[in-house]
């Protein structure tokens, strides 16, 4: 498959990078949640991330305590997952991880159950809404477990299209954290046709809202992303989907948006560098995520 050629060449490419260039903190994979939910859809990811560590100015001190925390920036870490419609307002995803810090070997480190419900009366509007709630257990000693919840929302103007995932996360369990902490995610894509996008994508972290860090001491990061294939939750538009409408029974539309009942397999894959804006950030990060959909 031509999509898949092309995932392969770019792995094959950012292979040295990633080798030279460390992973992550705050999240440890970069992903999107959008409201988009299709009954009996479904299909499976590898999200992966390296980053540079090297612009980690932590100390040994820090760095140890930070590992006992659950903090450290690990030098890469994975994400594989299995997601489904279970109806057309409920999406489910299971999702195993696992890291390496620097000169260590890969160890598990969280499985999480992800879930996404799509709230009913969007219509015709350019805003789709959905919630998110993950329950993660953490399996390395000093992991901990958390509840993770927010709103998801997307606009939609033609071929633009921006996504937010404000969220809230609550440890529990052992190593529990006091306080909640606020993460977030958010992507502004271009779809240049419809199985290539651009985009702009922005992470965070601010622990314990309560009492939180100074702004130096969160992590932050933005950078510019490449999107090949159907970006996950864009709105298809109907004059790329015309011969569709009119060939393939099976389609039906929801103002100018094209939804399809029938699937075929699709591969897609997001690519871009993210950019640490705060001391606390380690400078650089690779993100590299590959999908398909069934």
């Amino acid at each position: 498959m031509r999509q898949g050629g092309v995932v392969l060449t770019l792995v094959l490419m950012l292979g040295p990078f990633a080798s030279a260039a460390p992973a992550a903190a705050g999240h440890d994979v970069f992903h999107i949640f959008t409201p988009a939910v299709e009954a009996d859809h479904w299909g499976v990811e590898a999200l992966s991330t390296f980053q540079d560590v090297a612009g980690d100015h932590d100390d040994g001190d820090d760095e140890t305590e930070a590992r006992e925390h659950g903090h450290a920036h690990p030098r890469a870490a994975h994400e594989i997952a299995v997601h489904g419609g279970i109806t057309s307002f409920w999406m489910t995803k299971i999702a195993f991880a696992f890291a390496r810090e620097s000169g260590e070997s890969y160890t598990a480190t969280t499985i999480a159950s992800e879930n996404v419900f799509r709230l009913p009366g969007r219509g015709d509007g350019p805003i789709d809404v959905a919630w998110f709630t993950a329950l993660e257990a953490g399996l390395e000693s000093g992991g901990t477990n958390a509840v993770v919840f927010g709103p998801i929302v997307t606009y939609s103007a033609g071929p633009f299209s921006l996504t937010l995932n404000p969220f809230l996360e609550q440890t529990f369990g052992r190593n529990r954290e006091d306080g909640i902490a606020f993460t977030y995610g958010w992507r502004m894509t271009y779809s240049v046709t419809d199985t290539l996008g651009i985009g702009i994508e922005g992470y965070g972290e601010v622990e314990n809202i309560a009492s939180p860090p100074t702004a130096d001491e969160q992590v932050h990061r933005l950078g510019p992303m490449l999107y090949l294939g159907h970006i996950h939750g864009a709105a298809r538009s109907a004059h790329n989907h015309e011969a569709e409408e009119h060939g393939h029974g099976g389609v039906h539309t929801r103002g100018t948006h094209v939804f399809g009942n029938e699937h075929q397999a699709e591969w897609h894959s997001e690519v871009g560098v993210l950019f640490g804006l705060t001391s606390a950030t380690p400078d650089v990060a690779l993100k590299l995520n590959i999908g398909a959909d069934f």
